[in-house]
């Protein structure tokens, strides 16, 4: 009776110690608070977006500038600086002038997916630096400056797009999204992982994801915003929540 009430026990406690560990882990994970703290207190913020055509042409961008438009009326200002066909060399090149100058309180950054095309030639290791480059380059700045980074959705080489064959021009590109995640956890910065939802749409709906990402590498704008913002915005709801707090 006393093993079955201790198997009983197990039973009950397992499930509470695991969402207590996951609550923590919430909880411990890099929010961009800041900016947040700030617009709370009724100060003006800067929030820019930095990167490939993956951020400038993507819906979940728009969908960011709605929601502070929404939240916080006439207090942000909000500009994409991204560039399609961009990569990290170009990303340190153009920093100051396309984002440095506009003194941003919050910043988006991804450049791995391009990175990882072998056309441009760039290392793992380079991009780790290049991005270590702009972080620290923003920080010198504004210490207090809120970074988010992000890693991206995967390519493949669409049948209707043969011009372009974006899975084959990047075949490590999950290992290039990694350098982003160990570089996000080393640095405490907030990370946006995108990956994996979209790695497991295009594993277990293959179909879905072709039609939702048909050229081969970009999400069309209902996918985008029902993939990609969702994780942006509970970073964003997270990290405004977490203000209010402090």
């Amino acid at each position: 009776m006393l093993r079955s009430l201790l198997r009983r026990s197990r039973t009950l406690l397992l499930p509470l110690l695991l969402s207590v560990a996951a609550s923590a882990t919430a909880e411990e994970a890099p929010l961009p608070v800041t900016v947040f703290k700030n617009l709370q207190a009724g100060k003006k913020q800067t929030v820019v977006v930095y990167g490939t055509s993956l951020s400038i042409n993507g819906a979940w961008a728009n969908a960011a500038r709605e929601y502070f438009e929404k939240e916080f009326p006439g207090q942000v200002t909000f500009a994409n600086a991204a560039q399609a066909g961009m990569h990290s060399n170009w990303g340190v090149e153009n920093l100051q002038k396309r984002v440095l100058a506009r003194h941003p309180d919050l910043v988006f950054i991804e450049f791995s997916a391009n990175d990882a095309a072998t056309k441009h030639n760039i290392s793992r290791e380079k991009s780790e630096a290049n991005l270590d480059r702009m972080v620290k380059a923003l920080r010198q700045q504004n210490p207090q400056v809120d970074i988010i980074v992000q890693t991206m959705n995967p390519a493949w080489d669409s049948t209707t797009n043969t011009a372009k064959k974006y899975g084959t021009a990047r075949p490590e590109l999950e290992s290039y999204y990694d350098v982003y995640r160990s570089y996000a956890q080393k640095n405490h910065l907030p990370l946006a992982d995108h990956y994996p939802n979209w790695a497991k749409i295009k594993k277990d709906d293959p179909q879905r994801f072709e039609k939702e990402v048909a050229d081969g590498i970009h999400p069309q704008s209902e996918p985008s915003l029902a993939v990609t913002w969702p994780t942006i915005r509970q970073l964003l709801e997270n990290a405004r929540t977490e203000a209010k707090k402090q």
